[in-house]
């Protein structure tokens, strides 16, 4: 099952990849408009963080420099837009913390954290998307910031799951996310219980990633996810012996 799970190597050093930014986009950066100049400082200094650009921009034996570029500056560019930096808990009703939809809890069998994320508990058409997507950049920025380089599972719980649950707009958005906002955060997107009324929708979603995405996304069921997840880190919903508070 190891084998199964992305690998990461190395093709560019970070000081190398630091000098190719600078020089591709030193009109952007020295008018200091476009970039948030507390993101440039932390992709200046961490090694972790900067690293997560290199590994997005390189797939087998290859690095794809146009594609690391393009990531880095949709992702700063993206940032500063939408104030990144600042977020905090404050701008959130406690709702969105204790309705249990959207959370970090426990690990996979590699260490990863897992970020939930309980389908079934968010309801097309009645949610504020934008007020959702803010929340999901908030655990994604607040894991980042805390754990530099390392990579999360998105579990996506389908059970009791249907087609009103299902917002399209949120769900790019994660791919989005994932593709060039938080470069480098997903080890993969573990899809748990999907029901069979949900394939086509499933196969809409897929065309909206990139060619390399099948590696990151892994299917399971309620005896499969324990390859995934040992049954400590599992809640007892799911079939493990995790406290489900």
């Amino acid at each position: 099952m190891a084998s199964s799970i992305p690998q990461f190597q190395t093709l560019l050093t970070v000081e190398e990849f630091r000098k190719l930014v600078h020089k591709h986009f030193e009109k952007n950066i020295s008018e200091g408009q476009l970039y948030d100049i507390r993101d440039l400082e932390r992709f200046n200094t961490d090694d972790a963080y900067t690293l997560m650009f290199i590994q997005h921009g390189q797939f087998d034996t290859t690095f794809n420099e146009d594609r690391a570029l393009h990531c880095f500056d949709g992702s700063f560019s993206w940032r500063k837009r939408h104030n990144v930096y600042d977020i905090s808990t404050n701008e959130f009703p406690a709702d969105y913390f204790d309705r249990h939809a959207i959370y970090f809890k426990n690990h996979d069998k590699f260490n990863h954290p897992i970020l939930h994320f309980v389908v079934r508990s968010l309801h097309k058409g009645q949610e504020d998307n934008e007020a959702i997507k803010r929340f999901i950049t908030y655990h994604f920025e607040k894991h980042q910031r805390e754990t530099p380089g390392q990579r999360i599972v998105i579990l996506f719980d389908m059970s009791e799951a249907g087609i009103g649950h299902i917002d399209y707009d949120l769900v790019k958005f994660i791919i989005s996310s994932m593709q060039t906002l938080y470069p480098g955060l997903l080890a993969y997107l573990l899809m748990y219980k999907m029901p069979f009324l949900l394939s086509a929708v499933w196969r809409l979603i897929r065309t909206w990633m990139s060619s390399e995405a099948d590696r990151f996304v892994k299917f399971a069921d309620a005896k499969s996810i324990m390859d995934f997840i040992a049954p400590d880190q599992l809640s007892k919903q799911m079939g493990g012996t995790a406290d489900d508070s």
